[in-house]
């Protein structure tokens, strides 16, 4: 049976408009933008019938023919559509399109995630490629703990496999390793075993902004939180951040002016900057979201990643009040691998209850396989981080020392761990500039694509665990295509000092 569907009278749609006819431009343009103004700020929903042009000409009191002429405008720009004997109807903007593909600004996004894209175009194994870091250490460790979670994959198998929660061995497991690194005592209830963090970002969004709710994202942030609150329709309001430190006394402001439903940061080796937040500004931060009563995500994926320089592990954001609605999330994609795709979320048990009655229309549940041998590793834990933060500082290490030696012209903080380098040109455009290098074999990020509001415009990410030889290598290579990018600029304006 066919909705019913909703009629607009000559009156309606005159009380509507308003005082249309004041604007510049022909009468029936004026008339056809007005009512495309009124149907995009939903005052006209689709499926409405639109008055017959007569009665509307009658109730604005002008002709026919501009009413007839501007509804042709509007067909010819997709907004109503004409049936036979039926009239004219309001049409939904995206009428006609597949729904996957209905977000354009958020597909136009995803289109410039370097983890969305090939690494190397051109197919070339020649490419050195800085969109990705290598893991090749720690395989003899996931080598012993899948042999050891082989072994209880039998008793598994006798049950469903539909959990969406996640294994209780593997909750049971996170809840320690949380308090092991947090000092957050956490119990099993309070956590949420997702398919790795970027599927905790996009159940959160799904929960506290799932009708184009404002969120708050610090900027320049991780891709996969831009794109995934891009494809749930949020307003993304940008938090900016520089090489030093998230500009935690704008966030204030921008609650009051938007009113978000999520604050989303990663105060620890903050990815692309590799910052990481003080302490007085971690209390800034949880006080100004208790106060407004603001849910605030914590991404502490790349914790495990903090090289250890003798100064005391940060406060995890939770542990600073009981009252702010502080939610964490984490993954081991970055300790331990990538595709073993398991993250979590560590919530009040009402909201993980809450949140895997969505997970499990999202997926039933992750892989059992993939939390059985995230168990046994995270048994392995400390050697874990012991091998990557040595790896880490030494890949470090290679790269400032290249940069030195064939950049010196560029800038750049050492990032406190993580996994990204943020290095600023001495001037240019940066998305340009990377189309250079790959030309001459050297894949790299523009900044610009990690950002809300396509700034940063003028800096590079690159993934900078390589080997050795592959970090000389590259970074020669980067050298070279500069050369060549630098040549064809005009003279560089002054740039200003401050960051």
């Amino acid at each position: 049976m066919e909705s019913p569907r909703l009629e607009a009278s000559g009156a309606e749609i005159a009380e509507t408009l308003g005082a249309w006819i004041h604007n510049p431009g022909p009468l029936y343009s004026k008339l056809a933008s007005k009512i495309e103004e009124a149907i995009d700020r939903g005052d006209l929903t689709p499926g409405t019938r639109l008055p017959p042009e007569r009665s509307l000409a009658l109730a604005l009191q002008i002709s026919r023919t501009t009413v007839v002429t501007a509804y042709a405008e509007l067909r010819d720009r997709g907004r109503v559509e004409r049936k036979q004997g039926s009239g004219t109807w309001i049409r939904h903007h995206e009428h006609g399109k597949p729904a996957p593909y209905a977000n354009d600004e958020a597909l136009d996004s995803i289109a410039r995630n370097p983890m969305m894209r090939s690494a190397t175009p051109d197919g070339s194994p020649s490419t050195v490629d800085f969109t990705v870091s290598l893991q090749a250490s720690v395989g003899p460790l996931i080598r012993e703990a899948m042999t050891e979670a082989a072994s209880k994959v039998e008793p598994l198998a006798l049950q469903s496999g539909y959990q969406p929660r996640g294994l209780a061995i593997l909750r049971q497991s996170v809840a320690k390793y949380i308090e092991s690194t947090t000092g957050m005592r956490t119990s099993e209830e309070e956590i949420l075993i997702t398919t790795g963090a970027q599927q905790a970002i996009w159940l959160l969004g799904q929960v506290y902004a799932p009708f184009g709710e404002n969120v708050i994202l610090e900027n320049p942030s991780y891709p996969g939180a831009i794109d995934a609150f891009r494809m749930l329709r949020a307003r993304v309001q940008p938090l900016p951040a520089d090489r030093e430190r998230l500009r935690v006394e704008v966030l204030e402001e921008l609650i009051e002016t938007n009113h978000p439903r999520l604050v989303f940061v990663a105060p620890t080796c903050q990815a692309p900057t590799g910052t990481v937040m003080s302490e007085a500004d971690r209390e800034t931060l949880v006080e100004l979201v208790d106060a407004h009563q603001v849910t605030l995500i914590e991404d502490q994926t790349m914790l495990p990643l903090l090289i250890d320089d003798g100064r005391p592990a940060p406060t995890a954001l939770a542990a600073i009040s009981d009252s702010a609605p502080v939610i964490t999330i984490g993954s081991f994609s970055k300790l331990f691998w990538p595709g073993l795709r398991v993250g979590w979320i560590r919530a009040p048990r009402t909201l993980t209850t809450h949140l895997s009655q969505f997970k499990a229309v999202n997926d039933m549940g992750s892989s059992l396989l993939s939390q059985l041998i995230t168990v046994q590793l995270l048994e392995r834990a400390d050697r874990m981080r012991d091998i990557r933060c040595t790896e880490i500082a030494s890949c470090l290490d290679h790269l400032e020392a290249a940069f030195t030696e064939f950049l010196p012209g560029w800038s750049w903080n050492r990032p406190a761990g993580g996994l990204s380098f943020w290095a600023r040109l001495p001037h240019g455009n940066a998305e340009r500039f990377a189309q250079f290098a790959l030309l001459h074999g050297v894949n790299v990020v523009a900044g610009n694509s990690l950002t809300v509001d396509g700034t940063c415009d003028d800096y590079v990410r690159l993934q900078f665990v390589q080997n050795r030889e592959t970090l000389a290598l590259g970074v020669r290579r980067l050298a070279r295509a500069w050369r060549t990018f630098e040549a064809q600029l005009p003279d560089p304006p002054a740039r200003a000092s401050s960051e």
